[in-house]
């Protein structure tokens, strides 16, 4: 299947058919040389489903999936890590020469590489408002073919967009915060004090307090930072700078 099929594809996917979704990317990808793959849905720090794990697997065995999601969670798995801060693949025996290791993360890709991961490579994939996420993949070679590597990445790209949209719909709604809230929370995530806000806005610290409230209310939190990294996570906060 050309790039261009595989997009005609996902694009006719129903809403509701995540599964059919999922087929046409694994087609895709062994097409050009992927044995295994896997997918790690990352919502953003704030997010109504922050809390989610929405993990898929095809290929992995069970035993390499936990000890990943162990890793991840408590922030020693380096492939993942390092594919975090690039937009470009990181391939599994890159990781060393890129990243000084701790102890525990030289155990984990051992064990990794124990388990028969030699060849493969992990990638970011980025979506709506820091939704992003990240694919595992594993080949028969060192590397893929750097026009099929591009092709792979674009794909997953895609896929996760696709997964993206179908999903939102399904989240809870956002606060509806009122214009001026939606300006005070914004100066509040970029670490302004209520004083300077009212200067900023030409309103009294009083009204910036009285804004604060409600829209703590309105989020269900209790603190400034909390507030910041929910409307953050709910996609209320816009910068223009």
């Amino acid at each position: 299947m050309e790039f261009e099929a595989f997009e005609t594809a996902i694009d006719r996917v129903e809403m509701d058919n995540v599964g059919a979704l999922w087929s046409i990317l694994v087609a895709f990808l062994r097409e050009r040389g992927v044995q295994r793959v896997a997918y790690h849905h990352l919502p953003p720090i704030g997010a109504p489903d922050a809390g989610v794990v929405r993990f898929t697997n095809d290929g992995f065995a069970d035993e390499l999936v936990q000890r990943y999601l162990a890793a991840r969670e408590a922030g020693h798995a380096p492939l993942a890590n390092l594919a975090q801060r690039r937009a470009e693949p990181i391939y599994w025996d890159e990781i060393e020469r890129l990243k000084p290791l701790t102890d525990v993360e030289r155990a984990y890709v051992a064990w990794m590489m124990g388990k028969g991961m030699v060849h493969g490579c992990g990638l970011q994939v980025f979506g709506p408002n820091g939704r992003n996420g990240f694919f595992a993949l594993s080949f028969a070679a060192a590397r893929l073919p750097s026009g099929d590597m591009r092709r792979v990445q674009l794909a997953c790209q895609s896929a996760h967009l696709r997964y993206c949209a179908v999903l939102l719909p399904t989240l809870a709604a956002p606060p509806d915060l009122s214009a001026r809230e939606a300006e005070v929370l914004g100066w509040v995530a970029k670490g302004k004090s209520n004083a300077v806000i009212a200067e900023i806005l030409g309103i009294s610290a009083h009204t910036v307090d009285a804004h604060l409230r409600r829209i703590y209310l309105k989020l269900g939190v209790f603190d400034r930072i909390s507030a910041a990294l929910r409307g953050l996570g709910f996609g209320l906060i816009y910068s223009s700078r």
